[in-house]
């Protein structure tokens, strides 16, 4: 939670910094930005303020006539009901902000009408692994969550993701089209976190939809997080050498590489990071840069380690800063990718790491 607080107070200043350089539009959205970080920011006064100049600038446009956007309008919008709890105001409050076409619901509800895979995608059985890919490229950007508003998108999502995993894979296809049923092939796979519950139309939500769509469209990139703690090993086992005897041996070795690493680890001495940039147990004892990044260390035995004012402290204070700009950079490269592709407008990663690089050319 502390790390939200954290980007909440750098997106407030970001929002009051381009209040007073007269962009109320970029503060607005910079302070809603940190008020859902942190809801118990005191930011009602000025958002009220900001929201009031904004309806009077409107107010005198409306007396000069209405706007080209207004009569060019073509599509029919309707707003989402809001279904939220009262506890929950923020939530209902973007929810109820959301709208959608007749075009989007009316996609939504033919899908939902079909179960067969290649109806879903509107293809033939003949059809080759490239129609798979363009039908799922297509479809899938209709129907995504973050495009799409209309009721039902998110199981239609699913539904597409499903047909589109089965039918682009030779094996599962075979299986499909023998059986009209590809869930042997998915049975092995442990169940997610949605608790083993049954899906749209049948499908099990044993898989990843968001998943299936990151790898198809942006290579299966994850957002960065500000955990440096864990040591990842790849899945990847070597090239093949060959099937003699010798060959064997050496794929099996090189199988079992990881295992034996992982016990080796097991009898040497830890060597956890020494900071974090985000608050987690042990990391509970918060310090900041001399530019203003906020880490995290075990125990207060830090300072005496590492004290304020020499060499090493400004040294680690130097790293912690590295890590701090490559985690936006990565961060702000995703966020662009989904701009791109039309599913987020906003960018506050990439404005938080031109921020952050302004400061520290100016200092």
């Amino acid at each position: 939670m502390d790390g939200n607080k954290d980007d909440a107070l750098k997106c407030l200043k970001i929002g009051k910094d381009a209040l007073q350089s007269g962009d109320p539009t970029r503060a607005l959205k910079f302070i809603n930005k940190a008020s859902r970080l942190d809801p118990t920011l005191p930011v009602d006064d000025l958002l009220s303020s900001i929201e009031k100049d904004s309806s009077s600038d409107q107010t005198a446009a409306s007396t000069n006539g209405p706007t080209s956007t207004t009569t060019n309008e073509s599509k029919v919008r309707h707003r989402v009901p809001s279904t939220g709890s009262s506890s929950s105001a923020s939530a209902t409050a973007s929810s109820s902000s959301a709208t959608y076409t007749e075009e989007q619901i009316t996609i939504v509800r033919q899908i939902k009408k079909k179960k067969d895979y290649y109806d879903i995608l509107g293809l033939e059985k003949t059809c080759s692994v490239e129609d798979v890919r363009k039908a799922y490229r297509k479809l899938s950007l209709k129907v995504h969550p973050d495009k799409n508003k209309a009721p039902g998108a998110e199981e239609t999502f699913k539904a597409v993701s499903k047909a589109f995993q089965c039918l682009s894979n030779e094996e599962s296809r075979k299986k499909y089209d023998l059986t009209g049923s590809d869930e042997p092939v998915y049975e092995r796979r442990a169940p997610r976190h949605h608790g083993g519950q049954g899906g749209y139309n049948g499908y099990h939500d044993d898989f990843d939809p968001d998943e299936i769509f990151r790898q198809f469209f942006f290579g299966g990139m994850p957002p960065a997080t500000t955990q440096f703690r864990s040591f990842n090993f790849g899945r990847g086992m070597g090239p093949r050498t060959g099937d003699n005897a010798s060959g064997f041996n050496l794929r099996a070795l090189i199988q079992l590489l990881p295992v034996l690493v992982i016990l080796l680890l097991n009898f040497l001495p830890s060597s956890e990071p020494i900071y974090s940039l985000s608050r987690s147990y042990p990391y509970e004892y918060r310090f900041t840069t001399q530019k203003g990044v906020n880490f995290y260390v075990k125990n207060t035995k830090f300072e005496h380690d590492y004290a304020p004012g020499s060499q090493e402290r400004a040294t680690l204070e130097g790293k912690v800063e590295r890590d701090y700009m490559s985690t936006l950079a990565q961060n702000c490269r995703f966020e662009l990718q989904r701009q791109q592709w039309g599913f987020i407008r906003e960018t506050p990663h990439c404005e938080m790491l031109q921020q952050f690089q302004s400061g520290a050319s100016a200092a």
